[in-house]
């Protein structure tokens, strides 16, 4: 009887330890999801290179605004004689036809699929912060149990071996016991590096030195959607970044198609030149007043011209096939990505469902059911109709039960995160 009041007395105390208000020291390094995901926003050193990008491609748009620079040319010649010549000229392209719009127009395209891509990586990492955040945070609550679980056994094993030493309970107990505790204490081990590990893979999603200290705060429930599927799937059609990317992309191709077109008509270039010449002969002449001089002088000359390109040969009409070959193949790409979007969304809100009903069950109708069957179990080796055996294996199948239910919580976490990525809006 004795022995069935100390094994009581353990059970009881595995039974609170178990319960879901757990609690962990708070550290200074401690963040929320919402704090990890505004860091990652802010220093992912992936992210920052996206948005780097978009300073390059304004930079281009600057660029692609710029008039061609005109050419200067110098030449000259110098005779045996004292005869020589002195050329000077400059060449202005004057980029007609629709040249200079074409090219901004691509480039300005090209700036605002940037963007687009930049907001689309923004939303894909939100929701990896968010979903490996969840990964930390089920890690860490597992460990919480086996903590607590291997706590209430290492002080169940030093009562029990004090009864065994005095003859109170037979050495078998002890050795159960002690079978339960090494149990526990490797699927400890194996929780913690998985929490550690997992806490890694967010540090580097975050933009944080590997050494750094991480306590993500929060649990695994999070806010309802407000959003019905066929808000969310309007939603996702018409904000989400990718769908707007592949939209900018057919804009490009679009402005593309323009700028060969413009490269395949005709242009001019206006031309000006200056020519000094010292030229002569090598006889005498006579002046108006009679005197004897050499035939020798300085002329000056102005000219100017206009240099035309005809596009008779080659009038780029190989590129034009090609561009808009791109802006067919970029439309049809937009067409699937609204498929896939439209999917995802779908997929999304179905998780969410079946996530909660499971879920449901686990709260109504699995945890409960288990309390009661190790109460029973419990009861029934008091009254001595059991053995410890049966506690240790209905303690071990309540354990399950409970990593079941973290199981369960993190389907509803990750689920919830992919309906925010699917739709593109971070609905909080």
């Amino acid at each position: 009887m004795r022995r069935a009041v100390v094994v009581w007395t353990l059970v009881t105390i595995g039974l609170a330890a178990l319960g879901p208000g757990l609690a962990v020291g708070q550290t200074a390094s401690e963040l929320t999801v919402d704090e990890l995901v505004g860091r990652a926003l802010a220093e992912n050193p992936d992210l920052m290179a996206a948005r780097i990008e978009v300073e390059a491609a304004a930079a281009r748009v600057q660029q692609a605004g710029l008039r061609p620079n005109p050419t200067l040319e110098l030449g000259g010649q110098k005779a045996i004689s004292p005869d020589n010549n002195l050329n000077v000229g400059l060449s202005l392209p004057l980029d007609l036809n629709g040249r200079k719009a074409g090219r901004v127009g691509v480039a300005e395209r090209e700036l605002d699929a940037r963007r687009r891509q930049v907001a689309d990586r923004e939303r894909r990492l939100r929701a990896d912060v968010r979903m490996k955040a969840g990964e930390v945070l089920a890690a860490q609550r597992s460990l919480r149990v086996i903590d607590d679980l291997l706590q209430v056994n290492r002080d169940g094993l030093a009562l029990v071996e004090s009864r065994v030493r005095a003859g109170a309970a037979p050495a078998l107990e002890e050795s159960l016991q002690v079978v339960e505790v090494n149990r526990l204490d490797a699927s400890r081990q194996l929780a913690q590096s998985r929490v550690e590990i997992a806490t890694l893979q967010l540090k580097a999603l975050a933009g944080m030195a590997p050494e750094s200290p991480l306590v993500v705060k929060g649990d695994l429930a999070p806010p309802p959607s407000s959003l019905s599927q066929t808000e969310a799937t309007r939603r996702s059609i018409s904000e989400r970044p990718d769908l707007a990317a592949a939209r900018a992309e057919v804009a490009m191709a679009a402005a593309m198609v323009k700028k060969e077109q413009a490269e395949g008509r005709w242009d001019a270039s206006i031309n000006v030149g200056y020519q000094r010449q010292d030229f002569g002969f090598n006889l005498n002449g006579l002046t108006a007043s009679g005197q004897a001089r050499p035939i020798q002088d300085v002329f000056h000359y102005f000219g100017g011209g206009v240099s035309i390109t005809l596009p008779v040969r080659n009038g780029n009409e190989g590129s034009i096939a090609a561009a808009l070959a791109a802006e067919r193949a970029a439309a049809r790409r937009v067409e699937f990505v609204v498929l896939t979007v439209q999917q995802e969304v779908a997929a999304a809100f179905t998780q969410y469902d079946a996530a909660q009903r499971s879920l449901q069950v686990y709260e109504r109708g699995v945890r409960d059911v288990a309390r009661r069957n190790l109460a029973v179990v419990r009861q029934a080796y008091q009254l001595g109709r059991g053995s410890l055996l049966d506690v240790v294996a209905e303690q071990r199948r309540y354990i399950e039960i409970e990593n079941g239910y973290t199981d369960a919580l993190k389907q509803v976490y990750d689920a919830a995160v992919d309906i925010e990525r699917a739709v593109g809006v971070a609905d909080r």
